[in-house]
């Protein structure tokens, strides 16, 4: 079993980048900003707060991170590096359908990769120790 985890380990890493690619990429150029209306059954402070975010350009800042941190996750010398500048992105996105959105499959659908951050995370330790505990 032991050689087989850091294959499922790359396997997730790039399953995680490729996701990330293309929420990107479809921040920027697939799907536009979506506006509700008064008849949506969303929330409205996530209606608010998607509307700020959508014309003030934050979602093509965090789709750019999105691209950048989902590139450097599919080639396995920077996937490390990806993971970090990723997990405060998947974070951030996570708590704010948690906390203002509440719709069980938006957090499914940021909870598994959030998740997914976390196990490829936790699997590199040996390599990010040392920025924690000054050793390796």
């Amino acid at each position: 079993m032991k050689p087989l985890l850091p294959i499922l380990m790359a396997l997730l890493g790039a399953a995680l980048g490729v996701f990330f690619i293309y929420k990107g990429v479809d921040k920027h150029f697939l799907t536009s900003c979506q506006s509700y209306g008064p008849d949506s059954t969303l929330p409205q402070d996530y209606i608010n707060l998607m509307n700020v975010l959508c014309s003030s350009g934050f979602t093509k800042v965090v789709g750019f991170f999105e691209i950048l941190a989902g590139t450097l996750l599919v080639v396995p010398r920077t996937r490390l590096l990806g993971d970090i500048l990723l997990l405060p992105v998947i974070f951030t996105i996570f708590v704010f359908h948690l906390l203002v959105d509440n719709r069980p499959d938006e957090l499914i659908e940021t909870g598994v990769p959030l998740a997914a951050a976390i196990v490829t995370l936790t699997y590199h330790y040996k390599e990010w120790r040392f920025m924690i505990h000054g050793r390796r």
